[in-house]
C-alpha cells in the first residue's frame, strides 16, 4: 500500500511500489515541504550532529513526553481506511500490531504471528501469540485476524492497499491462536501483510464496510500496541500514553510515558517550538530554516533514506498532453538538478521513472532524462506547437495559446517555490504555466474523480515494499482513482500483465526494467526527484531509528536523555 511521500522467512527488497492515497496525500500535505542542506553526509542516511564535548549516557531512560509538530491533523485511526501516510506510520507501529513486520535488512519478522509455515505455495498458517490484549483488556485472537482480512478485501471499505492483498483470497481461524490464509502463487507473498495492522472485531464489526470511515472509534481508537489512545482535540493533538502491559517479547513497555502529535501547520512555528522545547520531533524542516538549527546545540538535523519521489502528472485527456513528444518535451525544458540544488541543498537524485534506487529492480542503467531546451523546442513544433503571433508564447494548431494549468496543493509554501522555477523554466520555451492552488481534498477530488479536472498537478508518491504499477499506468485502470494520466500503452500493459504471474526476480528484472524505460520515455508523468526524509530533533531524544521503513518504526524504544 503506497501512500498520495511483510512458517518460514524469506529476505524482499528494501522498498517496493504498490498504489493508494497514502502517498499522495504523504506528498501534499508533508513531504514536499521537506527542505534539505547539503553536507558531506547528504542522502546516506545518517544523523546530521556534532559532538557535544561531553560524555552523554547511552542508558535508556524511562518517562517523558516526545511532542512531534505535525504540520497538520492525523487522519482517522483505522488501519482499514487510514490514508495519509504518518497516520498509516503510527497506526502500524505505535497503535496496532501487523502479522508480521519487516526488519532493518528487509527480513520478515515476527509481530502478532510469532511463527508460520506455508503449506505449498498458496497457503501459510500463522501462530498467533497468546499474551497480546487489545487496550480494553480483551485478548488478540484469530477472529480479529479473520475480520481484518475480510474487511480489508471488501470493496466498500475502501482499504488503500486492496490491490496488494488482490493474490489473497480467504482467511479461516483453525482455533483461536491459528489461522491460515490461502493465496494464489506471488512474488514476496507476505510483503502485503506486514502493512495490514490487525483490528479489533469485537468494536467494529457490527460496523458496515462502507461506513468504516466514518466510525466514532477512529478518532478514539482501541489498539493492542506499544502506544494507546488518551485523547484527540480536532486539528489540535492526539495524545497516546505507554501501554503497561505490551508484551516484554515485543519490548515490554516504552520507554517513553507519552507522545503527542500537535498540529503546527507553518514551519517556522515548528522550528520556534523545538528551539524553546515545545516539541522535541519536527518532520520537515525547510532548508532555510536548518542553520538556525544547526546552529543551537541543543538540536539535531536527521537524514533518512525514504522511499519518496516526486512528480508532475499530466491529464493525458487534455489535448496535446496526450502525445508523449509533448511531455518528454516539456520534462526536458525543466532544470530539475538546478531545482533540486537550489530548493533542496542538493539531497536526492534526478528521477528516471516509478522504480527508485532503493528497490532491486531499480535500472541504474535507464538514465533520467536530461535538461535540454533546444531538443524540447523541436519535439514541441514537430507537433504543431510554434509561436504564430510573435508573442513569445507557443500556440496550438488551432492557434489558441499553449497554456497549462499546474494545480498544487495551497497548504505548502515548497510547492509554491518548486511551481516558480517550473513556471519560469517552461515560459522561457515558450510554454504558459498557470499555478492554480487548491484546499487539499478539493485537490484530491479535482485529480481522481471521472470528470479528471486538471491540466497537472504537482505532487509525490511514497512507495512501498511490493512492486505494482498496475493502478496507476494500466489502461485497465483507466477512470480509476490512481490512473491520473489516463495513460495507455499497449507493452506496458503487457508487461506489467506478465509481471503478475512472474514469481522470480531474475525474471522479472528485464521486465521492470523495460517498463521504466518506457516511462522515463512518454513520460505520463514528469518524474523530478527521488529523495531522503529529513527531520529535526531535540539532541535528548534517543534511538530515533527511521528508514525508509516509516518515521515511527521503533517508537517504543525511543527514550529522552537528561539535559545537555
Amino acid at each position: 500500500m503506497s501512500h498520495f511521500a511483510p512458517g518460514t522467512t524469506s529476505n524482499i527488497p528494501a522498498g517496493a511500489l504498490s498504489t493508494g492515497w497514502r502517498t499522495l496525500l504523504a506528498a501534499c500535505c508533508v513531504v514536499l515541504a521537506v527542505s534539505c542542506a547539503g553536507g558531506p553526509d547528504a542522502g546516506h542516511g545518517r544523523d546530521t550532529e556534532r559532538p557535544t564535548g561531553r560524555e552523554e549516557s547511552r542508558e535508556p531512560v524511562r518517562g517523558g513526553t516526545v511532542v512531534v509538530a505535525g504540520p497538520a491533523d492525523l487522519g482517522g485511526m483505522n488501519g482499514l481506511t487510514a490514508t495519509e501516510s504518518y497516520t498509516q506510520d503510527l497506526l502500524l507501529h505505535a497503535l496496532f500490531l501487523p502479522l508480521v513486520t519487516i526488519g532493518a535488512h528487509g527480513e520478515l519478522m515476527p509481530a502478532l504471528a510469532r511463527e508460520w509455515h506455508w503449506d505449498g505455495d498458496t497457503a501459510v498458517t500463522f501462530d498467533l501469540r497468546r499474551d497480546v490484549r487489545w487496550h480494553d483488556g480483551e485478548r488478540t485472537t484469530a477472529h480479529d485476524v479473520v475480520f481484518t482480512f475480510g474487511r480489508a478485501i471488501d470493496p466498500e471499505t475502501g482499504y488503500p492497499g486492496v490491490e496488494d492483498l488482490e493474490p489473497w483470497v480467504t482467511a479461516t481461524a483453525l482455533d483461536s491462536f491459528t489461522v491460515r490464509l490461502s493465496t494464489r502463487p506471488q512474488i514476496e507473498p507476505l510483503v502485503a501483510l506486514a502493512f495490514l495492522p490487525i483490528m479489533p472485531a469485537h468494536t467494529l464489526d457490527s460496523i458496515p464496510p462502507a461506513r468504516l470511515r466514518q466510525a466514532t472509534f477512529n478518532r478514539a481508537p482501541i489498539g493492542d500496541g506499544p502506544f494507546r489512545f488518551i485523547e484527540y482535540r480536532a486539528n489540535d493533538r492526539w495524545i497516546f500514553e505507554a501501554n503497561p502491559d505490551y508484551p516484554d517479547d515485543l519490548g515490554g513497555r516504552p520507554f517513553l510515558d507519552r507522545i503527542v502529535w500537535r498540529v503546527i501547520p507553518e514551519n517556522t512555528s515548528q522550528v520556534a517550538e523545538l528551539i524553546t522545547g515545545g516539541a522535541q520531533l519536527i518532520l520537515a524542516p525547510r532548508a532555510d530554516d536548518l542553520a538556525k538549527i544547526e546552529e543551537d546545540r541543543r538540536l539535531r538535523v536527521i537524514v533518512k533514506p525514504a522511499r519518496m519521489y516526486h512528480f508532475i502528472g499530466w491529464n493525458g485527456l487534455r489535448e496535446p498532453l496526450s502525445k508523449p513528444a509533448v511531455r518528454r518535451a516539456l520534462s526536458m525544458a525543466i532544470d530539475r538538478a538546478t531545482i533540486l540544488e537550489v530548493l533542496r541543498g542538493g539531497r536526492g537524485e534526478l528521477a528516471a521513472g516509478p522504480i527508485g534506487p532503493f528497490h532491486w529492480a531499480y535500472p541504474d542503467t535507464v538514465r533520467p532524462l536530461p535538461f535540454d531546451t533546444a531538443t524540447a523546442r523541436t519535439l514541441l513544433a514537430s507537433n504543431g506547437l510554434v509561436d504564430r503571433d510573435g508573442d513569445g508564447v507557443l500556440d496550438l494548431p488551432d492557434g489558441a495559446p499553449f497554456r497549462v494549468e499546474l494545480k498544487i496543493a495551497a497548504s505548502n509554501a515548497f510547492n509554491r517555490d518548486v511551481a516558480g522555477v517550473i513556471q519560469s523554466d517552461l515560459g522561457a520555451i515558450g510554454v504558459g504555466l498557470d499555478i492554480v492552488p487548491a484546499e487539499f481534498n478539493t485537490l484530491i477530488g479535482d485529480i481522481s474523480s471521472p470528470e479528471r479536472n486538471f491540466d497537472a498537478v504537482l505532487m509525490g508518491w511514497e512507495a512501498d515494499f511490493r512492486i505494482n504499477l498496475r493502478d496507476t499506468f494500466h489502461s485497465d485502470a483507466l477512470g480509476g482513482p490512481f490512473q491520473l494520466a489516463s495513460y495507455h500503452n499497449a507493452e506496458v500493459d503487457s508487461l506489467l500483465d506478465r509481471l503478475e504471474t512472474t514469481h522470480d526476480r531474475a525474471r522479472a528484472d528485464p521486465l521492470w526494467q523495460r517498463v521504466q524505460q518506457i516511462m522515463r520515455d512518454e513520460e505520463p508523468w514528469t518524474f523530478l526527484w527521488y529523495v531522503p526524509n529529513l527531520y529535526a530533533a531535540d539532541r535528548r531524544l534517543k534511538n530515533t531509528i527511521m528508514d525508509e521503513r516509516g518515521t515511527f518504526i521503533n517508537v517504543g524504544e525511543w527514550w529522552l536523555g537528561r539535559d545537555e
